[in-house]
């Protein structure tokens, strides 16, 4: 694996160690609240989402083309408990590693008629989960809802 990649890999164990941080630190109350969002109005639907959208970034790397089918937000049901939702995180981590291991870094992932390297693949993968933390981290301090210290360090974010 090139240092480009793990440099992109490390960017992922930071925005993916804040989401893992707000599963393990936040209460039910804090997860299931009810936010000002359509469809994924809960802190905990948007993780399940997450975790769908990475097993699609992880396929491609074994079908060479990028595919979000198969779900919709409205079918998200918030129910995974916080245990399931940081078992899936590490799960598809260690998958993801392991395909990044024997990937060629040359090959190119489809995305809708366009071809794109691996690093732009990974870093949308990134950018898809960072949007995400971005929003809890909005709809935390507009309900109230405290945010774990550790993020708040990590993040360098104000009280």
């Amino acid at each position: 694996m090139n240092n480009s990649i793990k440099g992109l890999l490390e960017e992922w164990k930071y925005i993916r160690g804040i989401t893992k941080c707000c599963v393990e630190n936040l209460r039910d109350s804090g997860l299931d609240k009810e936010l000002p969002r359509k469809n994924l109005n809960t802190i905990r639907k948007q993780c399940e989402e997450m975790l769908i959208v990475q097993e699609c970034y992880i396929k491609a790397l074994e079908t060479g083309s990028i595919k979000f089918d198969g779900y919709q937000d409205q079918e998200f049901l918030g129910d995974s408990s916080q245990e399931e939702l940081l078992k899936k995180c590490d799960d598809l981590d260690w998958l993801l590693l392991n395909k990044l291991e024997e990937f060629n870094e040359d090959e190119k992932i489809e995305w809708f008629g366009e071809e794109k390297t691996i690093y732009a693949h990974l870093a949308a993968m990134i950018s898809h989960e960072a949007t995400h933390v971005g929003q809890i981290v909005a709809f935390c301090y507009a309900e109230n809802i405290q945010i774990p210290q550790e993020i708040v360090n990590r993040m360098a974010l104000s009280n």
